[in-house]
């Protein structure tokens, strides 16, 4: 009898879930925040600076190395000595931002992975542009939903955990590639792997969010409403891991 209650009280919660309004999200609003928040040395350092850091570990690096001929060696270490000059100069303690890479770098992986926890299991809508992929087994379409028009194969994808990956009846849309559309549906948190095909070439999308969609409406071109998680010229962005994403206007 007990077991019987239960169900159906799962059967009342799942129904009282679908039958509830949509809660409108943006691109942004996928990555856990708390991830995102951590002391990143690097950023106040500029273009620059970083590149005269990263000089500083390439040259130290060919340096130990003993058969190098000394004409070489001297040149190496006068290039060193300018970029660490240049990083002095500016106020940077070497030692210590060299100390905090590896650190920062693990950071920086998990702000691009972890997702939010809030949204895990919630109906939410989301405005974007669908670009298809294959169709699953059971034959529903799939595919992902970006924060920007044109996507190609020459930028990498949006990262991870703000790539939503769509799983919707063919018959909602018959409309071409990169169509901006409003999707509504279940939004749970499911990694996938998979190589697709676009109009100039293959691009690799890594998604960690899955939307069984409910609706899927062409609209005007999207208006994302809230601030994105990362600024456009952020390293999270510019990496190679990163698309350089600028919301449509």
């Amino acid at each position: 009898m007990r077991l019987i209650l239960a169900t159906v009280l799962a059967l009342v919660a799942g129904a009282a879930q679908v039958l509830a309004e949509p809660v409108s999200v943006d691109f942004g609003d996928l990555a856990d925040p708390k991830a995102r928040v951590f002391d990143d040395p690097y950023l106040a350092m500029g273009p620059e600076r970083l590149e005269d850091l990263k000089a500083v570990v390439r040259i130290d690096e060919r340096l130990a190395k003993a058969d190098l001929p000394s004409d070489t060696r001297q040149r190496l270490e006068a290039r060193r000595d300018a970029a660490r000059q240049s990083l002095t100069g500016s106020g940077f303690d070497i030692d210590k931002l060299l100390a905090q890479r590896w650190m920062v770098a693990e950071k920086r992986r998990r702000a691009l992975l972890a997702t939010n926890p809030v949204l895990e299991g919630a109906k939410v809508e989301m405005a974007g542009y669908l670009i298809p992929a294959e169709s699953s087994a059971d034959g529903r379409a799939i595919g992902y939903l970006v924060p920007v028009v044109g996507m190609c194969s020459h930028i990498p994808a949006p990262p991870p955990n703000e790539l939503v990956r769509l799983h919707f009846d063919p018959a909602m849309l018959t409309e071409s590639i990169y169509l901006p559309v409003r999707v509504s549906g279940m939004l749970r948190s499911e990694a996938n792997d998979e190589t697709i095909h676009l109009l100039d070439g293959k691009v690799r999308m890594v998604s960690l969010w899955r939307l069984d969609t409910l609706s899927v409406v062409p609209v005007a071109a999207p208006s994302f409403t809230s601030t994105p998680s990362l600024p456009r010229d952020h390293p999270l962005r510019t990496s190679r891991a990163v698309r350089a994403n600028k919301n449509p206007k």
